[in-house]
């Protein structure tokens, strides 16, 4: 059977029945996909299945089962201020005590046992001193040492041992991030920028851990380059994927407003990495805002000071900088002195940066979900914003700074709005309202599409793919892309569960998008 040939997919696009069929099509496939995954998963991840926890897999799995209750592929950048520590009931005492077992007569036995003693009682003095009777040259020695001394107060002591490890053994990773941790801790300036100048402890720690400790210690230009190597690590993770999949709907939808959406890819791909560039300064500025100056959110400030923080501590800084980078466009578009490459280019400038951001959500949030989320709120509102103030500043600039006042609202208005969206979304006084977000999305995105649907060039619209089409049909392929997913990692019945709450507390927001795009 041939594939239907592109005038065919531009004709299906713009009739409403074979959307629904299509898109109920895809989604039953990727169900019975997602059946067929389920039952040939492993043993726990079954239709009948429940979570079971991995068994310890090495000595460092042990490891981290003794030190944090938490195999070892879980524990992130944890630290000694995250250990599990004199737990009433280990959630992993079975599987440690067998695999302190399985080591037994060697040094690691001894280490390990002595260390999980020392972790699950309140004097630890004598299971210390037992520690430092081992080899030193053992490893997480050392470690174990560093952890028991933190926990008794000592954290001196334990900082010498964390270097110890460090020193001994480049792969310490741990006792690196606890050295830091507690030189931060400790206000020891001078131990931390030591540390921090030293190539042999940055290199195995990733730039994102090295942002918090450059900022306290003023160290601007590291600040600088760890936050742009944590970002180019972002791009080189498996996280981009979702974060391509939510962008592409949105590029393909804008591109269609225009005849030459091809020809016009080119400088909306500049604007697009233009929006990525700018997620560099907006980092800079918030690590610089919060850990230098302070101005962080705290649940136990005054609703009114949280909403300032969301509003001038975020807002105001993400839209203004989004707005600083869409700026080198401008000459540009006034030598074409079109309305909808203006508005096109500003909300690519805005999805680039959304596209960034998402990077950082998905890894943060490891639900699949999260992607269908972003796809109609933050990816829209977003290149929303800067969309409408971008359009506002080509029009300032346009008229030789006139009609500054008519700027300023503008662009007030979309700070505020952006401010008004995080507060029903973090602010614990507006929690009962945080279900108005997805509305406000609505109410912006209609703000930014209206003017879009004024500029739509007719010339050859029956040929270009709807709007409509696209949205629909990607939001069906990005819909099946996480249940298909979801149901290879956990449960089906959990899978479909979340699947289908997720869909329907967005299905308000999907079809305000589907109204707007309906006649086009």
């Amino acid at each position: 059977m041939s594939l239907p040939a592109l005038p065919d997919l531009v004709r299906l696009s713009r009739d409403r029945h074979a959307l629904i069929k299509t898109s109920l099509g895809i989604v039953a496939a990727a169900a019975v996909l997602a059946l067929a995954l389920s039952w040939l998963a492993p043993a726990g991840h079954g239709l009948t299945g429940l979570y079971r926890p991995p068994a310890p897999g090495g000595t460092e799995d042990l490891v981290s089962l003794v030190r944090f209750g938490l195999p070892a592929a879980e524990t992130g950048d944890l630290s000694c201020f995250d250990l599990a520590g004199e737990l009433r009931f280990h959630p992993f005492a079975e599987e440690i005590e067998a695999g302190i077992e399985d080591l037994d007569g060697t040094p690691e036995a001894e280490l390990l046992g002595t260390w999980w003693t020392g972790l699950m009682v309140k004097d630890r003095t004598e299971v210390i001193r037992l520690l430092e009777t081992l080899e030193v040259s053992l490893p997480h020695r050392n470690e174990a040492l560093g952890d028991l001394r933190h926990l008794a107060g000592d954290n001196g002591g334990a900082l010498e041992a964390y270097l110890e490890e460090a020193k001994r053994f480049p792969g310490a990773v741990y006792a690196r991030r606890s050295a830091l941790a507690l030189a931060r801790f400790e206000e020891d300036g001078g131990r931390l920028r030591a540390m921090l100048a030293d190539a042999a402890f940055r290199a195995p720690l990733p730039a994102a851990a090295l942002v918090p400790f450059q900022a306290w210690v003023r160290d601007h230009g590291g600040l600088v380059r760890s936050i742009m190597l944590a970002q180019l690590d972002l791009l080189r993770s498996a996280y981009v994927i979702p974060a391509i999949l939510t962008a592409a709907i949105w590029v393909a939808i804008l591109l269609s407003f225009r005849a030459d959406g091809g020809r016009f890819a080119g400088i909306a791909g500049v604007a697009f990495l233009l929006g990525i560039a700018s997620t560099v300064p907006i980092l800079y500025l918030a690590t610089v805002q919060e850990e230098m100056r302070g101005f962080r959110f705290r649940p136990e400030d005054a609703p009114h000071t949280q909403f300032l923080y969301f509003l001038a501590g975020v807002s105001l800084r993400e839209e203004g900088l989004k707005l600083l980078f869409f700026a080198p466009l401008l000459p540009f578009l006034n030598r074409r002195g079109e309305d909808l490459a203006v508005l096109l280019l500003a909300g690519f400038t805005g999805l680039g940066f959304a596209f960034q951001e998402n990077l950082a959500y998905f890894r943060s949030d490891a639900s699949s979900y999260t992607a269908w989320l972003r796809l109609l709120t933050a990816n829209a509102l977003h290149f929303s914003l800067t969309g409408i103030a971008g359009y506002a500043l080509w029009r300032l600039v346009r008229s030789k700074l006139h009609g500054l006042d008519s700027f300023a609202v503008s662009f007030l208005g979309v700070v505020l709005a952006h401010g008004l969206y995080n507060s029903l979304l973090g602010l614990p006084a507006l929690a009962e309202y945080g279900v108005l977000a997805p509305f406000l999305v609505a109410v912006i995105a209609y703000r930014y599409f209206d003017p879009l649907r004024e500029h739509l060039e007719i010339a050859g619209l029956h040929r270009r793919a709807s709007p409509l089409g696209i949205f629909v049909i990607g939001s069906a392929l990005l819909a099946s892309t996480i249940l298909v997913s979801s149901a290879a990692t956990m449960p089906l019945r959990f899978a479909m569960g979340a699947f289908v709450s997720t869909l329907g507390s967005m299905i308000p927001l999907a079809f305000a998008y589907i109204s707007r795009f309906r006649d086009l």
